[in-house]
């Protein structure tokens, strides 16, 4: 029976379905095998599911719809999770040839309490090499395409789980983020996503490398779905300390209830970005005025945030490179001996191979900023900005994959060609920041494209930055699947 008489179940959002499978109005297994079906027929072009284990999920699920007492909080929902998180009995390879034949013996953290939380988990979505590209295509698992446009990339590295989302293979995914892997893939598949305060959802469990147990610098996970509420729901489940840890988290709730309260700082300018884009989000804001939102436009950036950028692409890639054999720094130094030792690729080429002291700098100055930014949110509750340079663009995968040919390649900005890897800046006021960010659509495509909005807001403001979200979602709609997974 369908909650909803006019909406089937793939449409539903995470939270539509536990009311559904808590009130029996569904089962479980019911709900699972819809979703199966619906991947089998559909998936094919997309490719966004690549590892299924049906059977255990049917299992799981049937167990889940003989329980009488409580199911738990996602009360036997169908879900997907994004490949490279440990899932018992799953591959878990990130793409890379060399982890093939790796198999979890048991689930990451973050999956473990969507699990315990009822989640019924069967499939994996797909990735970028390392996810490390804002495009997801991989050796093993090939390459995932836009269900708004398969000649178009799904963003990455959380590309797959967005696509899933947006095509109605799952309501709720498992998403990481370090340059944007959460946000990126949101925005180009109109759906919701939700980059954490950093340390606050554990990563333990995310490969690679396979038996991790220090959390890396800047890199955070969280929840991906298909409104406000589905991203609070993930929040409250996977939000906390290790198992064995010792401390407790108390976030604090929204700083407002009513849209009306929020001061919201806007800013489009000096970064990249195709002006239809930035105009798509001005206008967005115009309509937040109308609902008596107190809006301030900066017409350059906040001081803060001057200098960040470049410091973001030092930090970033020396935590990318503290990780990489020789060979591989190597191929990062080649790559950038065509390019001006200004440039962009240089200097990621550079900052590969910096010293524990040159990082020990970076760690410093990211403590000055994280202290300045709390300062400038006394002013603001949410800072509005885009999520990237440009909605999704045609795929680029000739070129091989990883980072390294991505320092060569170039992508159309409103007809201005710029550097791909320049792609990282807007996603990295946040991650560098260890600011919240959530991903909404705007309310218009953009270049015939879904398009969305970066919703930032001061460290630990998570609460803030969903709600606001939410209040949003009441104002200008829900979830939309592209034409032709209606």
């Amino acid at each position: 029976m369908n909650t909803h008489p006019h909406k089937e179940p793939h449409l539903w959002t995470a939270v539509e379905a536990v009311d559904a499978l808590k009130a029996r109005r569904i089962g479980s297994l019911e709900l699972l095998e819809h979703m199966l079906g619906r991947q089998q027929r559909l998936d094919g072009d997309i490719n966004s599911v690549v590892e299924i284990r049906a059977d255990a999920a049917r299992k799981a699920a049937a167990e889940i719809d003989a329980r009488t007492g409580d199911p738990g909080p996602l009360a036997g929902l169908p879900m997907t999770i994004k490949e490279p998180y440990e899932v018992e009995g799953f591959h878990a390879t990130a793409g890379m040839p060399e982890l093939k034949d790796y198999v979890s013996r048991q689930d990451a953290v973050a999956v473990a309490r969507y699990r315990a939380a009822g989640a019924v988990i069967w499939g994996k979505t797909n990735v970028p090499l390392a996810a490390s590209d804002h495009q997801s295509y991989n050796p093993l698992h090939g390459i995932c395409r836009n269900p708004w446009d398969t000649s178009r990339t799904v963003g990455g590295s959380s590309g797959g789980a967005a696509a899933a989302l947006a095509a109605g293979f799952t309501a709720l995914e498992l998403g990481s983020d370090i340059g944007g892997s959460i946000r990126i893939p949101s925005h180009f598949c109109r759906v919701w996503g939700h980059k954490t305060t950093y340390g606050i959802v554990s990563g333990r469990g995310h490969v690679p490398p396979p038996g991790a147990l220090a959390e890396p610098p800047l890199a955070v996970y969280g929840p991906m779905g298909r409104c406000a509420a589905d991203l609070e729901l993930g929040l409250d489940l996977l939000a906390g300390g290790e198992p064995d840890g010792a401390w407790v988290l108390n976030l604090p709730k929204s700083r407002h209830e009513k849209l009306s309260d929020f001061r919201v700082a806007v800013w489009t300018e000096d970064n990249p970005v195709d002006p239809a884009y930035a105009g798509a989000i001005r206008d967005f804001t115009e309509e937040l005025a109308a609902q008596g939102v107190q809006v301030t436009h900066f017409d350059k950036t906040p001081e803060p945030l001057i200098g960040s950028v470049d410091h973001y692409i030092a930090h970033l890639f020396a935590t990318i490179g503290s990780g990489l054999p020789e060979a591989e720094l190597d191929a990062y130094t080649a790559a950038a001996a065509d390019h001006a030792p200004d440039s962009l690729p240089a200097r990621v080429a550079r900052a590969t191979r910096s010293s524990a002291a040159e990082f020990a700098a970076m760690v410093e100055r990211q403590a000055k900023l994280r202290l300045a930014l709390r300062e400038w949110f006394r002013d603001y509750d949410i800072l509005l900005c885009p999520v990237s340079m440009t909605v999704a663009f045609p795929h680029q995968t000739e070129d091989g994959h990883g980072p390294v040919p991505q320092m060569s390649r170039v992508l159309d900005v409103g007809g201005e060609v710029r550097p791909y890897m320049e792609n990282l800046y807007w996603p990295g006021i946040a991650t560098l920041g260890h600011l919240p960010s959530t991903v909404r659509p705007l309310p218009a495509p953009v270049r015939g494209m879904p398009a969305g909005v970066q919703v930032i807001g001061p460290e630990f403001g998570d609460r803030t930055t969903i709600h606001f979200t939410a209040l949003c979602d009441e104002v200008f709609g829900g979830f939309v699947p592209p034409p032709g997974f209606e």
